[in-house]
């Protein structure tokens, strides 16, 4: 069954689960949801700096979830809708439901910012030794962000304009 904004459910969270076990919550608006497929929107509601792309208060994060995938992809639409900017989450367990969205945040992101620049973010926060499997899914994850990152953006931008109507 597809769920669209135009549902009762019109609200749904973001759980974000860390290594470490630390749980975040999100309240956003449910844009689209499927099975193996979603799509929130989110305000930003306080400031961030992260290389050089500054995102205040009243920008919009349109939050991408696959089930089948290594990653999800918030595409942040600036103030004025001028500047976006794409952040990869490398991420597994990802499990979608009308009102929750879950997924595990494995840590590594890749920041694709609006002249195109691939940033590779928070490694050092990785464990130490966060195990073989781990390790090799989120290497596997990386290089095929890196590697893809314009097809999935292109078909990211595509879906959101297809689903919702919004241009980026």
């Amino acid at each position: 069954m597809i769920w669209t904004r135009d549902t009762e459910y019109n609200v749904c969270t973001e759980k974000k689960i860390l290594l470490s076990g630390e749980i975040h919550n999100y309240s956003c608006e449910l844009i689209h949801y499927s099975t193996d497929f979603g799509i929130l929107k989110y305000i930003i509601k306080r400031n961030y700096d992260l290389r050089g792309v500054k995102l205040v208060p009243g920008d919009i994060t349109y939050s991408l979830y696959w089930t089948s995938r290594p990653y999800t992809l918030y595409i942040w639409q600036l103030t004025g809708g001028k500047n976006v900017a794409y952040y990869f989450n490398i991420a597994d367990s990802v499990l979608l439901r009308p009102t929750e969205f879950t997924w595990r945040d494995l840590v590594i992101d890749i920041l694709i910012d609006s002249e195109k620049r691939i940033h590779i973010l928070d490694e050092e926060e990785l464990p130490a030794d966060p195990g073989e499997q781990l390790s090799c899914y989120i290497e596997s994850a990386k290089a095929l962000i890196i590697r893809d990152h314009n097809d999935i953006i292109n078909e990211a931008t595509a879906a959101l304009y297809a689903l919702s109507n919004v241009k980026i």
